[in-house]
């Protein structure tokens, strides 16, 4: 009975309950907001141009949330006991409490019970919920790839990851009917005798019932080559041609065997004795037995977090509270970092599982039971002062200077008094606002950075251990694509932290206290609007100078990360290219040596180039058809042109076929070296004006560019979501008021997500020739920066 009566909760606990539990739900959806940012683009877009329904794109949504609610509930629950207990210390409330007899201990109590409701919430995910949403999205892989094959196709470029065994080129795909134009088609199934095939318009052709899939071409030509003879050559030229695809190749079948991620508990113990019973070595056990107890170690966190998180807030500076977030998303880092260092040591058999998973809960345990004893011995110690840390060392008092010396002498000064500049100086009160802006802008974007990188090292981590890739290999990538992960996430940012810097203001009467000085509310926003727009700046200047370079190499560590094969629109030495002259290459393997001495001959080439195994495909782009096919076993350059070796040419534009072989001989036809080393260029790899070049080039010879239209206003518009994003956040911080920074934030949150889903709709919409371009990529900026503007309208300064 004496035990019930102390679970009996009492004022005090109903108290601390109140007080976590509104920034741990604000948390949690800020947090799953994050890393929901690029998905939700996304899926908006497959909502508007693919005509999927919105329970389809609901069901993705629930087959991702328990994936990313497992991360995003333990750090919540971090996040809402060092607001709460921050705040209390912040205000002296934990003071209060202790002055009146209220132990360390009791108000562990609380904390405890709500470490327990947060830690079975997570068991559940991770032991009910996420098998089953990985099982669902398992089963939605089928989906997403008949989704590539019919839609992964992009203009004027060369495609070998789609269709099996083929690459792909089409010159143009019109918005309004979708299909292909121009196509040109080589195809690998039969290796010695390959086929390429030439036809004016295409499509793909997939009967889910019947499980078939096909390629129907209209108005074209099938040449088909003979690798060991080149003198045997067919063509065969067709109205309408249906080329059979193989179903199982084009979509994998998936297997009836689920992984150990989509097991439960006790399948996974049940596999492990089937393996064993099987004879199966140990060490081929180890990964069942690691995500078995990481089943629980996350859920057992939720515990670790609590004591954590108690110790770290029991600070009496004001600064407590607004510290908790960037603490947070600090030791969620470190846990999860290390938990994934454990996992792999227990794959790899350097540490027993249970050690290997357990270690990073008995580390931060330990942590957190140490600051506890701290804070239980002193009731002065402050977590987050470094020098309360040392004070158990020996006291090194710093001797005095010698008089021996004698007296100092009296430094002499000059003073220089400069003109003062005609331009206004910013006054006090901007300065006070411009540093708490600023302040809480890199505090925000260190922890969205943060949490984003978290969740995507934990996601490339099982192909970083799968295919050996090199650490450095993975930094490289990061400090590569961090400026991507920035222009994607300083919108966010932008919104959120005058939602905290006036939030705060508001909380500590500030702005009560500037009204009473004669200022405005309109003048006291001014270092704000204008930071927003040097931020609108800045982002342009990032997505038009850095963006493009940063792109490409980031794009090619994914790829490695991934295991991938280099691709042909991402690799250097590509295999397929488009000449100037409507020309298509394709070769084998490019080498480019220095030469070990200067050349003698005036303009010869200071490196020695060679093209091996070098096709060249004629196209009358005005018909459509093939007028010559030529082949280089070796291709030299000699400066001004090349030197052909062992080869043939084949000319199609004649009333027969004419062969032409040859042992050597020199063209200047063939675009220089320089020329093959480039890539197909991407828009997201271009700078604004050399995309409108691009833009230009397609147009003046008939090519749909309506979606390049769309990305290259976009390229204008997206920098300026800063600005809008602050005139937005400006007024809501005002009427969120005395409420604080912490509904600021959530508040901030269902902007976000009402202004990125209207984004990606209207993007949609302009890809999809359903709105012009310039309005597709400005209607959401015009839209939420007039409600900006007429919310400070209103506003009672």
């Amino acid at each position: 009975m004496k035990f019930l009566r102390w679970l009996r909760p009492t004022v005090l606990d109903w108290y601390i309950v109140r007080e976590v539990v509104p920034p741990t739900l604000l948390g949690l959806v800020l947090f799953t907001f994050i890393l929901l940012l690029e998905t939700i683009s996304r899926l908006m877009s497959i909502l508007v141009s693919r005509g999927a329904d919105m329970g389809a794109i609901l069901g993705i949504f629930l087959n991702l949330l328990p994936g990313i609610l497992g991360i995003t509930v333990p750090m919540s629950f971090l996040l809402g006991v060092l607001l709460a207990f921050g705040r209390l210390a912040a205000d002296s409330e934990i003071v209060a409490l202790r002055a009146s007899g209220v132990s360390l201990a009791r108000l562990m109590r609380p904390v405890g019970l709500l470490s327990c409701v947060a830690g079975l919430v997570t068991l559940y995910i991770m032991t009910v919920a996420l098998p089953r949403g990985n099982q669902a999205h398992r089963q939605s892989v089928f989906t997403l790839v008949m989704s590539k094959a019919r839609s992964g196709i992009k203009p004027r470029v060369f495609t070998d990851d789609v269709l099996p065994n083929m690459m792909l080129y089409v010159s143009d795909i019109p918005a309004e009917t979708g299909r292909w134009k121009n196509v040109f088609l080589h195809d690998l199934r039969e290796p010695q005798n390959p086929r390429v095939i030439l036809a004016a318009a295409g499509e793909p052709v997939i009967d889910d019932d019947k499980r078939q899939a096909f390629l129907r071409l209209e108005d074209g030509v099938i040449h088909v080559f003979d690798k060991r003879d080149p003198t045997k050559y067919e063509q065969q030229q067709f109205g309408s041609f249906e080329s059979p695809l193989d179903w199982d190749e084009l979509f994998p079948a998936i297997p009836v065997s689920r992984g150990d991620r989509e097991m439960t508990p006790d399948e996974l113990m049940a596999r492990v004795a089937e393996l064993r019973a099987e004879g199966t070595p140990e060490k081929q056990l180890r990964p069942w037995i690691v995500e078995w107890h990481k089943r629980f170690a996350i859920p057992a966190a939720c515990i670790v977090f609590g004591m954590l998180g108690l110790g770290l807030s029991m600070g009496s500076k004001k600064e407590a509270r607004s510290a908790a977030f960037g603490l947070s998303v600090a030791v969620i880092f470190v846990y999860y970092v290390l938990i994934r260092l454990g996992e792999q040591a227990g794959d790899t058999g350097m540490l027993a599982p249970i050690l290997a998973i357990w270690s990073a809960n008995a580390v931060l345990g330990l942590a957190g039971g140490i600051l506890l004893y701290l804070q239980y011995r002193e009731a002065a110690f402050d977590p987050l002062n470094p020098s309360h840390y040392v004070f158990w060392l020996p006291y090194v008092r710093r001797a005095r200077p010698s008089s021996i010396a004698g007296p100092r002498r009296p430094q002499r000064r000059v003073v220089i008094r400069l003109p003062r500049l005609g331009l206004p100086a910013p006054s006090l009160l901007d300065r006070y606002i411009s540093r708490a802006y600023v302040g809480h802008m890199l505090l925000v974007l260190v922890s969205f950075w943060a949490i984003y990188v978290l969740a995507e090292f934990m996601d490339l981590f099982d192909d970083i251990q799968h295919n050996n890739v090199k650490g450095v290999t993975v930094l490289h990538y990061y400090w590569y694509h961090n400026p991507a992960l920035l222009y994607l996430t300083l919108p966010v940012a932008a919104l959120v932290t005058p939602l905290i810097t006036f939030g705060v203001l508001a909380k500590r009467n500030e702005t009560t206290a500037i009204k009473a000085g004669g200022i405005s509310l309109y003048r006291t926003v001014v270092p704000v609007i204008v930071i927003g727009a040097i931020l609108s700046a800045l982002m342009f200047g990032l997505g038009d100078y850095i963006l493009p370079f940063t792109n490409r190499v980031a794009a090619v560590d994914y790829n490695r990360i991934k295991g991938r094969p280099p691709q042909s629109t991402n690799s250097i030495d590509q295999r397929w290219i488009l000449g100037n002259d409507q020309r298509i290459y394709n070769y084998e393997y490019f080498s480019e040596t220095p030469q070990r001495e200067h050349p003698v001959a005036s303009g010869a080439p200071s490196s020695q180039v060679t093209i091996y195994g070098l096709s060249s495909y004629d196209l009358d782009t005005e018909s459509w058809r093939l007028r010559e096919r030529m082949y280089a076993g070796q291709a030299r350059w000699l400066g001004g042109g090349y030197s052909l070796e062992n080869g043939w040419r084949l000319r199609l534009d004649g009333d027969s076929p004419v062969f032409r072989a040859f042992t050597s001989t020199q063209t200047r036809a063939l675009e220089p070296p320089e020329y093959f080393m480039q890539a197909t260029p991407e828009s997201d790899t271009l700078r604004l004006a050399e995309l409108g070049a691009y833009i230009r080039s397609l147009e003046s010879r008939g090519y749909d560019v309506t979606k390049l239209q769309v990305q290259f206003h976009r390229k204008v518009a997206f920098p300026a979501v800063s600005l809008v994003m602050t005139l937005i956040g400006i007024p809501f911080a005002f009427v969120v008021g005395r409420r604080g920074a912490l509904y600021g934030i959530g508040l901030s949150i269902v902007i976000a997500i009402v202004y990125w889903a209207t984004l990606s709709i209207f993007e949609a919409l302009g890809v999809n020739a359903l709105l012009p371009p310039f309005l597709a990529a400005w209607a959401p900026n015009l839209m939420f920066g007039a409600a900006g503007l007429y919310l400070m309208l209103t506003l009672e300064t």
